[in-house]
């Protein structure tokens, strides 16, 4: 590991995080939510499968191989939703545990579904 680029990049990603964080976000994250959703919930769950496994298709493809994808995607959603929200005091550890059995159960079905089907 090039432990001189990693220093660099923890500093440019937190400092350039906290900046945007106070200078962007903050003056937003207070917001109440819309009194109703914007879709019906079956839709955006729909949307939002669709970008995930896009997502998935893509990184897939260029990492060549749907369990390196699904360690890369799925390891981004647990650090974001999991380590940074616990951390922060926004979940619960109770809740960030069973949010990570179901991440890990989600993306290795996709990939192991992915895997099977690519093979034939």
């Amino acid at each position: 590991m090039n432990w001189r680029a990693a220093f660099v990049g923890w500093l440019v990603f937190g400092l350039t995080n906290l900046f945007l964080v106070f200078t962007l976000f903050q003056p937003y994250a207070d917001l109440p939510p819309p009194p109703t959703a914007p879709v019906h919930p079956l839709i955006g769950f729909t949307v939002y499968v669709t970008l995930m496994v896009g997502l998935f298709a893509w990184t897939a493809e260029r990492m060549a191989s749907p369990w390196r994808a699904a360690l890369a995607l799925g390891g981004s959603q647990f650090l974001l939703v999991n380590v940074d929200m616990v951390l922060r005091g926004d979940r619960a550890l109770e809740t960030a545990l069973a949010s990570a059995v179901m991440m890990a159960i989600t993306w290795a079905a996709l990939a192991f579904s992915w895997q099977l089907v690519a093979k034939r």
